[in-house]
């Protein structure tokens, strides 16, 4: 027993710890996360709570609507009850818990993490190297600055968003969105040129100023085609340009796609998820199809990418494809990596921001694991 409940049972008063542990959970939700982390300092009890998993996937459901799985064997046990509404659902066994991604989501980290962008910001080190009156000199610096560069500055984390939802007439305005936005969210800062033709072109964006990445949009033909693109025709490589019939006869992708692959660290797959067709299951297969196409390509240099799935509507008020039967229907729970499915109203990007939060925070955390610079990309 903790010393608090010692004095409450001495002094014959309740005390807050005497209360249900779901009214204690309620009452401390509405602390911030650096209140929380005082009031787990304040004895056994009090830590024991804060540190429970049931608690922190209480906040994230309640703020976020978020159901979190470490695997995706426990995502059935794990489904919440009706009166819990769901704009998400996340499978990331690199993550500690639901504590982790609340501090994801947190006002608190988006504000030390911009700190610690900003104390960053310095004098152009280019500026000062070409200050020195020869090359003998500049040549040493330039090596030092890039070898004591951070990791997360020498080069932004590439993102590919690709898949119906960025062509569909009602979903299509996603791209819009997030590289016209000039925004404290998305804010596109350069052009970023691909290979001859356009392919792998795209644009820099400073996300949040917490973190720079690079997208690059995979159409599967020029506008006017692209709006015709719909079920089937999107695997026919007659209207789609990005794929191509093997030997075998199977679908892959152009070769000029497939030596990009290398270079990506995430996928972006949007779908438009307005019923239109009364056989929902159906449509799903076919986009597990396209999907599948991008995982073959991935697996002959044996990388795994985390997945961001944006299940697009316009809006509320849309009909839509629910987060459990695009699992089902895209068979996510088969994937051995990384994956998140996030509901989307493109008119105003809600349910955007946390997909993006997450594999951003993701690849960071990566990228400073050397064993994934290691494995990554190896047979």
């Amino acid at each position: 027993m903790s010393k608090e409940k010692e004095d409450d049972a001495n002094s014959g008063k309740p005390g807050l710890f005497d209360l249900p542990e779901e009214i204690i959970h309620h009452i401390v939700s509405f602390l911030s996360l650096q209140d929380l982390c005082q009031v787990g300092a304040t004895c056994r009890y009090a830590y024991c709570l804060t540190h429970n998993e049931q608690f922190w996937a209480f906040q994230i459901l309640r703020d976020s609507k978020l159901l979190y799985v470490p695997d995706s064997t426990s995502l059935q046990q794990s489904w919440p009850n009706k009166k819990f509404i769901l704009d998400g659902v996340l499978c990331d066994p690199n993550l500690q818990g639901n504590r982790e991604l609340f501090i994801i989501y947190s006002a608190e980290f988006r504000r030390l993490t911009r700190e610690k962008s900003n104390k960053k910001r310095r004098k152009d080190p280019f500026r000062t190297m070409l200050e020195s009156n020869s090359v003998k000199d500049i040549l040493p610096r330039l090596l030092a600055f890039y070898v004591s560069l951070p990791q997360e500055e020498q080069c932004s984390s590439r993102l590919v968003l690709f898949g119906p939802g960025i062509e569909s007439e009602k979903t299509q305005n996603l791209v819009h969105k997030i590289v016209n936005a000039r925004s404290s969210t998305f804010d596109a800062i350069e052009f970023i040129r691909g290979l001859q033709g356009g392919v792998g072109s795209g644009v820099r964006i400073n996300y949040k100023h917490m973190y720079n990445f690079d997208l690059m949009c995979l159409y599967t033909n020029r506008h006017k085609e692209r709006l015709s693109n719909k079920g089937e025709t999107r695997l026919n490589p007659q209207y789609n340009i990005t794929i191509v019939k093997d030997p075998s006869g199977s679908l892959s992708l152009r070769p000029e796609i497939i030596k990009l692959l290398p270079t990506l660290h995430a996928l972006i797959f949007a779908l438009d998820v307005t019923l239109e067709e009364e056989n929902v299951m159906d449509s799903l297969a076919l986009m597990r199809k396209e999907l599948d196409i991008l995982l073959k390509g991935l697996s002959t240099f044996n990388i795994k990418l985390p997945l961001v799935v944006m299940a697009c509507s316009e809006g509320q008020g849309s009909i839509c494809i629910g987060i459990k039967d695009i699992i089902k229907g895209l068979r996510l729970e088969e994937l051995d990596f990384a994956w998140g499915v996030w509901n989307v109203e493109v008119e105003n990007m809600r349910g955007a921001e946390k997909g993006f939060d997450w594999v951003l925070h993701h690849l960071r955390k990566k990228r400073k694991d050397w064993n994934y610079h290691s494995i990554q990309g190896h047979p």
